[in-house]
């Protein structure tokens, strides 16, 4: 008796992270990442930016620390952003919240200053 009862309750606590991991992974399928590199060429020299926007579900907000939204693929499904470093413009609305759909996008220019944008997104 003693056997099944473990072997019950392994099981039932088994599929609870599952469940989570179901949950997420959905998250991730939907939600969306491009990356985008540019290369302007002037008289004054060229420039170089890169932009990186991710839609997905909020899965951590600690606000003015960093925010870790959902992103599509097997290997990670989320992508964190710091937004407290000294070389980074943040512009992020003060109620954002866990669960929530968010588009966040980052851009790096040619002197290696980023700035991350965070809007709030329909599930896609």
């Amino acid at each position: 008796m003693r056997t099944i009862l473990s072997s019950v309750c392994v099981i039932a606590l088994a599929g609870v992270p599952a469940t989570w991991a179901q949950d997420k992974g959905t998250a991730a399928n939907q939600s969306k990442e491009v990356q985008q590199d540019t290369k302007t060429t002037t008289r004054n020299g060229t420039t170089k930016t890169s932009a990186d926007t991710v839609t997905g579900k909020v899965e951590s907000f600690e606000a003015g620390k960093s925010i870790k939204v959902t992103v599509p693929g097997k290997i990670m499904n989320t992508k964190s952003f710091d937004l407290d470093d000294k070389n980074t413009t943040v512009d992020i609305p003060s109620d954002v919240k866990v669960g929530e759909w968010v588009s966040v996008r980052e851009k790096t220019d040619n002197n290696g200053h980023k700035t991350i944008t965070v809007q709030r997104s329909s599930r896609h």
